[in-house]
């Protein structure tokens, strides 16, 4: 009985295995695959040649001749804004970053009334200061205040900058 078992394993396998006339086509593939050995690519695109430009800088000044450096300036007449002062609330602000809300009069002195950005409300008179770069109060006014800052200037000097700032109502 197993060898009668054994013997149909193996006639079904070996049936399984014989070529029923699937390969043909793959056997054209093999044929043809080499009939054209050349791809088919596609042809590269044509590159524009730039035009040339020609650069005549020697009819043009020399920029680091001698003659064109600028003279050392004399040394700037501005103090240094970091002196040892104490440092007042309102110049831990940028100036845009305040509100200006308000004026009033306060023993014969004009005060304006600021909104700091974290909410604090502070007052300030001429010759306090404000904002980052060392803004002294000038002179208050109804509809703006004047503020003289002192920034670093290009050739590294302090130089004075004028600002008016106008007040929200």
């Amino acid at each position: 009985m197993i060898r009668i078992a054994v013997s149909l394993f193996v006639l079904t396998i070996l049936v399984g295995c014989a070529p029923k006339g699937g390969t043909r086509d793959l056997q054209q593939f093999t044929e043809n695959a080499h009939k054209n050995p050349t791809p088919l690519v596609e042809p590269l695109p044509v590159i524009k040649p730039h035009e040339t430009f020609v650069y005549a800088a020697s009819e043009l000044t020399d920029p680091f001749a001698a003659a064109n450096l600028e003279r050392a300036r004399p040394a700037s007449s501005v103090k240094d804004p970091n002196e040892n002062r104490r440092r007042e609330p309102l110049e831990q602000f940028p100036l845009d970053s305040l509100a200006l809300v308000g004026t009033m009069f306060r023993q014969n002195t004009q005060w304006v009334i600021v909104r700091a950005p974290d909410g604090t409300i502070h007052s300030a008179k001429p010759g306090n200061y404000m904002g980052q770069n060392n803004g002294k109060i000038e002179g208050i006014s109804e509809e703006q205040i004047a503020i003289k800052e002192l920034v670093p200037g290009p050739s590294g000097d302090w130089e004075e900058r004028a600002i008016n700032v106008n007040v929200v109502q």
